[in-house]
């Protein structure tokens, strides 16, 4: 417990004003104050020890009554105690202020802003969990959902602040919280990230989220400050996915990975040097955009998963048209698709060739699983496979099973092997 006494020369502006003054005392710890002698209120009862210490809100506000204040020099007074919070906080008080009175909690546009984006991020978690639950892109759409529950979490336990009282002891748990989903955010993210990456190795994912997840904990534990704890682990992520990142570019030469990992390194510099800023604005801003782009992908018809293989609920018979004729085929029957000109090849089992009068990106969207893309000109069917053999430039080539011959380019050389593999 403690005493604070403040003096300060009183702004004409509020003298002036003719509004009800409010003084502002947002701390962990129950306060009572007095304002020239006067006593204006307590939140809570400040005591000298746990038992006798009524705990008061985080946030309370105390109504100045007229002439209390004056012109000149004032003295502001202050009793504070806080004898029931179970962590040391390096700012235990975050505001002490004069200023109109108004309701400490009450909504401003930057709180309604954030509860708007709380709904996206819900709506996230829920359209991509019933995605993964019908088996469409399964362990994509888990994670991704897995992500948008530690958004919609870590902003909520944010948000709470504003819209709602809380006793001071609460506020260990509301940091701890934002700690323990910004953890969940950062390695959901990670996870995806890495499942994109090398989908064929899921024991060396496992392996480096349980790294990732060691090095969270460490600085939980020994990083001072929530903040600052909130930031490195934020920080820890982006850098795991960097170092992914280069892996996978200079492993199979994948220059999307490369821009990931440039991507990661930059920003998480942005984090460390916009801090607070970013933890309150702008994190949120990045999910919500994340979550609108995947939206908009499924909205077009996109698919989740790495490699170009279509959804199981497709039609498993292709329409093919050639000279006019029009004819089903089972996509079994299919070997390979090539683009021709505005029109598409496809090469049948028996031999036969016939035209689709559609683009491959079209044809894509409406094929059934086993079929790979290997290039912006090939669609290969899995099944007719025989070999892949990998180029020292990084591209490469398929044997198919009536032995000819079909490219694959060094940007997809990734995905076709991994898809190859579980085929």
């Amino acid at each position: 417990m403690l005493w604070a006494e403040i003096r300060f020369q009183a702004e004409p502006t509020l003298l002036e004003d003719g509004r009800p003054l409010g003084l502002f005392v947002s701390a962990k710890g129950s306060s009572e104050a007095f304002l020239n002698g006067v006593p204006i209120g307590t939140n809570g009862r400040p005591g000298p020890n746990h038992s006798s210490e009524e705990p008061g809100d985080m946030d309370a506000v105390f109504f100045v009554p007229e002439g209390t204040l004056r012109p000149g020099e004032n003295r502001l007074v202050l009793r504070l105690s806080s004898m029931n919070g179970g962590i040391t906080l390096n700012s235990p008080i975050h505001n002490i202020a004069l200023a109109p009175y108004r309701d400490p909690r009450q909504p401003g546009p930057a709180t309604w802003f954030a509860l708007i984006t709380l709904g996206l991020f819900v709506a996230g978690f829920v359209f991509f969990g019933v995605r993964s639950l019908r088996g469409y892109d399964r362990e994509d759409s888990a994670l991704i959902a897995a992500f948008s529950l530690a958004a919609a979490l870590q902003l909520a336990a944010e948000v709470a602040r504003d819209v709602m009282p809380y006793p001071y002891p609460l506020h260990d748990l509301r940091l701890s919280l934002i700690l323990t989903f910004a953890i969940g955010l950062g390695l959901s993210f990670a996870a995806y990230v890495l499942l994109r990456l090398f989908r064929a190795y899921p024991r060396r994912r496992l392996l480096a989220l349980a790294a990732l997840f060691a090095v969270m904990l460490t600085i939980g534990v020994f990083q001072p400050g929530f903040d600052l704890k909130t930031i490195f682990v934020l920080i820890a992520a982006l850098l795991g996915t960097g170092i992914a990142g280069a892996l996978a570019y200079f492993r199979q030469s994948n220059r999307g990975a490369l821009w990931l990992a440039v991507a990661s390194a930059a920003l998480a510099a942005a984090i460390y040097w916009l801090g607070g800023f970013f933890l309150d604005t702008i994190l949120y801003l990045m999910v919500a955009v994340c979550l609108l782009w995947l939206f908009f992908k499924q909205a077009r018809g996109g698919n989740l998963t790495e490699g170009p293989v279509a959804d199981d609920s497709a039609p498993k018979r292709i329409e093919l048209t050639s000279n006019g004729k029009v004819e089903f085929v089972n996509a079994a029957d299919i070997v390979r698709f090539s683009g021709a000109g505005d029109y598409v090849e496809v090469l049948l089992s028996s031999g036969r060739s016939a035209l689709y009068n559609a683009s491959l990106a079209a044809l894509e969207r409406e094929l059934s699983d086993g079929f790979i893309r290997v290039h912006r000109s090939h669609i290969v069917n899995a099944a007719f496979v025989r070999s892949l053999t990998r180029e020292s430039a990084g591209t490469g080539n398929l044997e198919m099973s009536d032995g000819s011959t079909v490219p694959v380019s060094r940007r997809n050389m990734a995905s076709v092997r991994d898809a190859l593999t579980k085929a």
